[in-house]
Order: C-alpha cells, then sequence, then structure tokens
C-alpha cells in the first residue's frame, strides 16, 4: 500500500503540472483553442467559421482554409502570466502559490492556395504550443505531498490540413496534429523517482463551412481526442509505470455576420463542447464542458479593431470518489490535489487586439493583443479553496503574396 500510496501521489503530482500549465495558456481545461493566434487572440480565439488570421484556420476549423487565397506565412507568439494559489486549513494547513513563472507560446503557420493547380482550395501547415511549462511547489508545503512537486509539461503540435469548395456556398477540411508532449513528473518520495520522458499521439479534425448568405457563414468541425501515454514515467520500488494523458474529443459550432457598416463589422460566436469524462487522467476530476466565446473585429482603413469575451462552465467535478485510476487513497486526499485544478474554474475572459495592414510594407501585416481571466476560485471539500488570475499579451506578423485572402477585405 505505500507504494501504491505513492505512485498515486506521482499521478497526483502530473494532474497538477498539466493544471498550471492550464493557468499560463489556459484556452478551456488544458486546450488552448485557439486564444493564442494573433488575430483571434483580440477576439476571444473565435475562428470557427471566418478566421482572421493563418493559425486560426490551421489549428481551427479546416474547411475555413478554403477562405485563403495566396500565399500567406505567419509569424508569431504570446506571453502568458499565471499564479494558483492553493489554500488548506485541514489538519496540515498550508497557503502556497506556484512559483514557475510565465512563459512564450508560439503559433506559426503558412497556407498555399491550390487554385493554380486546378484545385479548388487551400493547404496549411503549422506549428503551435498546445500545452506548456508546469508548476513549482518544492518546500512550500511541508508535510503534504505538494511539498515535492516540481513538473514541468509541454505539447508542440504539427498541423496539416487542408480545405476545398464543394459549391460556391460550401467547403469542407481535414487536418492532422503530430503532437510531441515532454513531462518530467519531479515528484521525490522515499521509494520513487521520475526522470523527463516524452511521447507523440495523433489527432484528426474534420470541417465543414456554409455560407448561409452573401453576410453569413456557419462553420463546425469535429476534434478527436490527443492520447498520449509516457513510458516508464515514475518508477515505484523496482518496478516503472506509465503515465496516461488524453486531450478531449471536442465540437465546435461558429457563425460569423459582417452585414454591417457596409461590411466593415464583423461580429462571430462559437461554441464548444469537451468530452473531459472520456479522456485519461480528466476523467476523475473533470465533468464535460461547454463554452461560449463573441469577439468582433471593425475596419477602419488599414485598420482593424478586435474585442473579445468568453464564458465557459466550470469542468470540476464536485462530487469525486475516493479513487483516482483505480487508486483507493480517499476522497480528502483526492479534493486535495483537485485543488490543482484551479486554473480551470476561471470562467470569465476579456480580450482586445488591434491590426495594422501595410505595415512597414505593402504585403506585411501586424497583430497585437491583450487578454485575461477574471480571478475566480473555487472550493474543494471543507478544507480546501484554490484561485487564481491568468493575463496573457502577443503578437503575430502576416506577409500577403498573390490575390488577397477573402477574409481580409472584410
Amino acid at each position: 500500500m505505500p507504494n501504491r500510496f505513492t505512485l498515486v501521489a506521482a499521478v497526483l503530482g502530473l494532474m497538477l503540472a498539466v493544471q498550471s500549465q492550464v493557468a499560463r495558456a489556459q484556452g478551456y481545461g488544458s486546450d488552448t483553442q485557439n486564444i493564442l493566434t494573433p488575430a483571434a487572440g483580440g477576439m476571444a480565439g473565435v475562428s470557427l467559421a471566418l478566421p482572421q488570421d493563418v493559425p486560426a484556420a490551421i489549428f481551427g476549423n479546416p474547411a475555413t482554409l478554403a477562405q485563403f487565397h495566396g500565399t500567406q506565412f505567419t509569424m508569431g507568439g504570446a506571453w502568458v502570466e499565471g499564479y494558483p494559489t492553493i489554500t488548506n486549513t485541514g489538519t496540515t494547513p498550508f497557503s502556497v502559490t506556484s512559483r514557475t513563472e510565465g512563459f512564450a507560446g508560439t503559433e506559426m503557420g503558412v497556407v498555399q492556395d491550390l487554385r493554380a493547380f486546378g484545385l479548388p482550395g487551400t493547404y496549411g501547415m503549422g506549428l503551435a504550443g498546445l500545452s506548456g511549462l508546469g508548476d513549482e511547489y518544492r518546500g512550500m508545503a511541508p508535510g503534504t505531498v505538494l511539498n515535492n512537486v516540481s513538473n514541468e509539461y509541454m505539447v508542440l503540435g504539427i498541423n496539416m490540413a487542408a480545405g476545398f469548395d464543394v459549391t460556391e456556398r460550401l467547403s469542407v477540411g481535414a487536418a492532422m496534429t503530430l503532437g510531441t508532449a515532454f513531462e518530467q513528473l519531479g515528484f521525490i518520495g522515499p521509494v520513487s523517482s521520475s526522470a523527463m520522458v516524452h511521447d507523440y499521439a495523433l489527432r484528426g479534425t474534420l470541417g465543414l463551412d456554409y455560407d448561409l448568405n452573401s453576410c453569413n457563414t456557419l462553420g463546425f468541425f469535429y476534434q478527436t481526442k490527443m492520447d498520449f501515454q509516457f513510458p516508464n514515467a515514475v518508477r515505484v520500488g523496482n518496478a516503472y509505470y506509465d503515465m496516461r494523458i488524453d486531450q478531449p474529443t471536442t465540437f465546435g459550432l461558429g457563425l460569423a455576420n459582417h452585414a454591417l457598416m457596409d461590411g466593415d463589422l464583423l461580429i462571430a460566436a462559437d461554441v464548444y463542447y469537451k468530452l473531459w469524462e472520456n479522456a485519461a487522467l480528466w476523467q476523475d476530476v473533470f465533468v464535460n464542458q461547454w463554452a461560449f466565446a463573441a469577439g468582433t473585429q471593425l475596419t477602419r482603413g488599414k485598420m482593424k479593431y478586435r474585442l473579445g469575451y468568453s464564458y465557459n462552465s466550470n469542468p470540476i467535478n464536485h462530487s469525486v470518489g475516493g479513487n483516482l485510476d483505480g487508486f483507493p487513497i480517499g476522497q480528502a486526499n483526492v479534493l486535495l490535489f483537485q485543488a490543482a485544478c484551479v486554473p480551470a474554474v476561471n470562467q470569465h475572459r476579456l480580450t482586445g487586439g488591434i491590426g495594422y495592414q501595410g505595415f512597414l510594407i505593402p504585403n506585411l501585416d501586424l497583430d497585437v493583443f491583450a487578454g485575461g481571466l477574471f480571478k475566480a476560485h473555487d472550493n474543494f471539500g471543507p478544507d480546501t479553496q484554490a484561485s487564481a488570475a491568468v493575463y496573457y499579451i502577443g503578437l503575430g506578423m502576416t506577409w500577403r503574396y498573390g490575390d488577397c485572402c477573402r477574409q481580409s477585405q472584410q
């Protein structure tokens, strides 16, 4: 039983790592969902029907790639800060704030119009940081497992996607994501150890995009889960154990309208549904989640002004049992470590951004954005509370060649 409890503590430590990175790059749960791309980042990640930047189309609804003409290349990124605080008033009281510093997220993508080759569509390829960093609690909570936890977790995704026009109104698309994840549990115990290990996983995405009329576009996508299994991640005694984490299956629906102000005002909204209850590791601590995002973009000459807001249901499962991955550790311990999920309790996000067409040279666009998740807190049983606020800022530059993409004219 001691060895089993140590393994469970290590598993919980990994959960802590994953959730603390969410505090820094949180989209919804542990998925970033385009909230750090150069243009969509200023619109709360809204991008499923009429994306305003290259990475948002490549890593979002692949059917929208058919909207992009010519050759376009985007290089961007963001800096994210978030420091979760966990407070416990039980037998061993403590209040600790993670010491892990902020991190830089990457958003890069290139699209190539295939119409010159007789194909009515566009191909895209991109690189993005899907998750990253972790937490640092060593020496901060004596007498608890948190006292020995220092974790890192990072997922990089390479996406290959294509979208094609089926009719004048309907486009379809598909994408394949190759994700590479690195994790270091950093859990130190009397009979356990861990090491930096990595794994890869594939995720598929299918999408549809349909112009309801000349001013309204509807988008839909389905994204499979991404299953990482880290080999021999933890040693307990003389035995080695694998760790498994799934990024969840996701459904998304988006609507965009550009009928107002002679087409200069774009109003768009996205809805997501995430199946956390069917994802490894998360299924014991999360429930399925709804997320709603709305964004606007006003074009004035070469300038674009963006605002966004999102709301998501709290995915925290407040009716957990006493087991985690089949190990009986008691409900109190599950609740204590579930508190490390505090970044996921943030429900309100506000963003803004500015775009400038023709920055320095005629075919170069500059986009900057900033956003934040309002401070939130939640209780995990009678003794534990967690709270956090998250802030981020980013920019990107896009080089455009050939025909101008359709959405840049709106």
